[in-house]
């Protein structure tokens, strides 16, 4: 089917400015209507997108999507398609003992497109009371690069978890050098999530090489946040930085601190990505809720809106190695969201019993999943 939408802000990444301007979609691929791939007739909908803002389809780039398979997962479509999200990457719930099943069973039977971190640790994360076994002697180094020889089109990079209730000090710089080597020989990055590290986080950054990821970096769980005592963003941390460490802000439900999050955004360290960490426990619901609430949030800590939607589309786009997933040109994917940005009081907190009150808020209306329409707002069309 192909659609026409018109008289939308249109937003390209790419670009990175907004255009007044109509948009159609033609077999599945973004056209520039009037042009010779335009039908001018025929199209299914004629899309008012007046007061929309018109972007890439959403990229969650921290999911945790194994719905029946782990207790934090959800389902895929229903938490995706509703927020603008049309691509996502699962952030390591499974290893390699139960990838393959995670592929052929949830992900073989949603729309949405799925890609994934495998988790070091072979079992995955299955459930919240006891956590996977770092302990790098147990590493299926062989299976591991396997896994990523014949799946290179959907592994996209290593996951490990650096945390006091996982792994102490002493393992902790065992397991995650290990895992360091491993990734080198797969070819991939790393991805560390680090909720009450087990590490100072300028160590464990100082590990880490050019594309490698610190997850939950606004954390605020245990003494090892990125702020040092003075509540000033760790000198190693602006380090890693310029030698190319990234940084996800992974919002989850207790991997996000607001007081942390709006000291180190004021002094400049803005995420690279800002994620959901989307799971079964707080989808829909505060602290987390989705996406576009968490994107919303960056709007009240100063971010202007066109770099909070660059980490949710162009950044993860160039890091899952599908930059055309993170631009709105003609003859790409149709993968579109459009947004209504409302004045509204907004509240937010998190874990830690932090409040803050944002005054604008992104509301998803209609997504399109490679020219598909997936979701529209009840009132929309």
């Amino acid at each position: 089917m192909n659609f026409l939408i018109k008289n939308g802000t249109v937003y390209d990444p790419v670009l990175h400015k907004y255009e007044k301007r109509d948009l159609a979609i033609i077999d599945g691929k973004i056209a520039r209507p009037g042009t010779q791939s335009d039908p001018s007739e025929g199209y299914r909908e004629r899309i008012d997108a007046s007061g929309c803002l018109v972007t890439p389809g959403l990229i969650d780039y921290h999911v945790h999507y194994f719905f029946r398979g782990s207790e934090n997962g959800i389902q895929p479509d229903a938490a995706s398609f509703p927020m603008g999200v049309t691509t996502v990457v699962d952030g390591g719930t499974t290893g390699v003992g139960s990838y393959e099943l995670y592929r052929n069973s949830v992900m073989a039977m949603s729309e949405v497109r799925i890609l994934n971190c495998l988790l070091v640790a072979s079992g995955g994360q299955s459930n919240d009371r006891y956590p996977e076994n770092l302990d790098p002697r147990f590493f299926d180094e062989k299976r591991i690069l396997s896994f990523f020889d014949q799946y290179r089109e959907n592994l996209v990079g290593l996951k490990t978890r650096i945390s006091k209730n996982i792994v102490t000090a002493e393992m902790a710089r065992k397991s995650l050098k290990r895992t360091v080597e491993i990734a080198e020989k797969a070819g991939t990055r790393v991805v560390v999530h680090v909720t009450d590290c087990a590490l100072p986080l300028d160590e464990l950054a100082s590990c880490l090489r050019p594309g490698d990821v610190i997850c939950h970096i606004y954390q605020g769980c245990g003494e090892n946040t990125c702020l040092d005592q003075t509540g000033h963003v760790l000198p190693g941390l602006w380090e890693a930085r310029k030698r190319g460490v990234l940084f996800d802000a992974s919002n989850g439900r207790r991997n996000f601190d607001l007081t942390v999050a709006e000291k180190a955004v004021s002094q400049g360290f803005i995420p690279d990505i800002i994620s959901s960490d989307i799971n079964a426990s707080s989808a829909f619901l505060q602290p987390l809720h989705s996406l576009p609430r968490i994107l919303s949030k960056y709007l009240a800590f100063g971010m202007a809106l066109e770099d909070i939607i660059d980490r949710a589309t162009l950044r993860p786009a160039e890091l899952i190695g599908r930059p055309e997933l993170g631009t709105l040109k003609e003859g790409t994917t149709a993968d579109i969201a459009l947004f209504k940005l409302l004045d509204k009081a907004v509240p937010y907190r998190d874990c830690n019993g932090h409040t803050l009150t944002g005054h604008r808020v992104l509301v998803p209306q209609m997504t399109f999943k490679g020219g598909k329409c997936v979701y529209c707002q009840t009132d929309f069309l």
